[in-house]
């Protein structure tokens, strides 16, 4: 396993757990977080600050239902890391469930860039527009 790849398994280990100190310890302190769609949730944001309100908004507005509930697999070019994940999430009778591929940038042993890509990204606009208003 490459030096990146296990950084970002690290991460996702971190996520699963909920431990925000390790996550915060892997991000950069200016890490750039590329969300996709036209939904409230996406968007740019840039720095820890920002992105952690960012993902905290996720466990919000899914009373705490959000995961990553699968890693097919990583994969690493270079500090490019590829993961193709699935996610979950619910709320009131609102059900979001679809595959993903996020790609991490790695620079200097901390996480410094994210793109995230969504299977049905239409489909998730719509579960976080209409769970954030509940």
């Amino acid at each position: 396993m490459s030096k990146n790849v296990a950084i970002v398994q690290s991460y996702f280990d971190a996520v699963a757990k909920g431990d925000f100190d390790t996550i915060g310890s892997l991000f950069a302190d200016d890490v750039i977080w590329h969300q996709p769609g036209d939904g409230i949730q996406s968007g740019t944001y840039n720095g820890k600050e920002a992105v952690f309100a960012h993902l905290g908004n996720f466990m919000k507005w899914s009373n705490g239902t959000f995961v990553i509930d699968e890693i097919e697999y990583l994969s690493s070019n270079a500090d490019l890391v590829s993961a193709a994940i699935h996610f979950k999430a619910e709320k009131g009778g609102l059900h979001l469930a679809m595959k993903g591929m996020d790609l991490l940038r790695v620079e200097d042993n901390k996480i410094k860039e994210v793109w995230l890509f969504s299977e049905k990204i239409a489909d998730e606009d719509a579960f976080w527009n209409r769970a954030s208003k509940d």
